[in-house]
C-alpha cells in the first residue's frame, strides 16, 4: 500500500502557520510553582500548589497553508493552553474484552466498530471526543487505497460535531498487529 509523502508525515505542531487560528474555550484550570515555571498559571506567591488558576482550556487550530487541507478530520497543528489534564489512550483495535476480533479482515468496518465504541470508553473516563486533541493511525499493509478513503470518511463523520479537530500524528503503516486479524489500531490523546 502506497501512500503520499505528505500523508505519512503528519505533524503534531506546526505551529508556525500564518493563517488565522480558530479558538476553543472550556473550563480548567493549569499547575504551576507561582514563579512562571511549570504549566497553566501560578497564583504569584510561589508556594507551587495553585490549582485553582482561573484560567480557561483552549484549544486553537493552526492550519497549514503549504499543506493539503484535512480540516473535516484533523488539523495541522493544535494550540493547547490552560491544560487541566491530559488523558493518554493506548492503542484501541476492534475487539471485543476476550480479545476476538471483529469484522475480520474488513478494515473499514474495524474501524466503525472502534468508533461506534469509544464515546462510551471516553464518557466513562470523563471525556468527550471534542477533548481529543491527537490520533495516532496505524494500519497493516493489508488495507487497501480504498477501504484507507474509507476509513478517513469515518473519522470526517466522527468529527463533523467537533468545532476544533484534533491533531494528527503520524500514520504507520506495519505488516501486522498485536492479534491477529487486526488491521486498524487507533491511538487517541485527550485534554481537559
Amino acid at each position: 500500500m502506497q501512500r503520499p509523502v505528505f500523508i505519512s508525515t503528519i505533524l503534531l505542531a506546526l505551529s508556525m502557520s500564518i493563517a488565522a487560528p480558530q479558538v476553543v474555550s472550556g473550563n480548567g484550570w493549569g499547575h504551576g510553582n507561582g514563579n512562571g515555571n511549570g504549566w497553566g498559571h501560578g497564583n504569584g506567591n510561589g508556594n507551587g500548589n495553585n490549582n485553582n488558576n482561573n484560567g480557561n482550556f483552549k484549544k486553537i487550530a493552526v492550519p497549514n497553508p503549504e499543506a493539503p487541507d484535512f480540516g473535516a478530520i484533523f488539523n495541522w497543528g493544535l494550540k493547547l493552553r490552560n491544560i487541566d489534564e491530559l488523558f493518554l489512550i493506548a492503542g484501541h483495535g476492534a475487539h471485543d474484552s476476550n480479545g476476538q476480533i471483529m469484522h475480520p479482515g474488513d478494515a473499514v468496518g474495524q474501524t466503525q466498530y472502534i468508533l461506534d465504541h469509544f464515546d462510551e470508553y471516553l464518557d466513562d473516563a470523563g471525556y468527550d471526543r471534542k477533548d481529543i486533541i491527537r490520533i495516532e493511525f496505524t494500519l497493516t499493509t493489508d488495507v487497501t487505497d480504498g477501504e484507507f478513503n474509507a476509513i478517513l470518511g469515518l473519522f470526517a463523520d466522527y468529527f463533523a460535531p467537533v468545532n476544533i479537530k484534533p491533531a494528527a500524528g503520524t500514520l504507520r503503516i506495519v505488516d501486522a498487529l498485536a492479534i491477529p486479524g487486526m488491521l486498524v489500531e487507533y491511538e487517541i490523546w485527550c485534554a481537559k
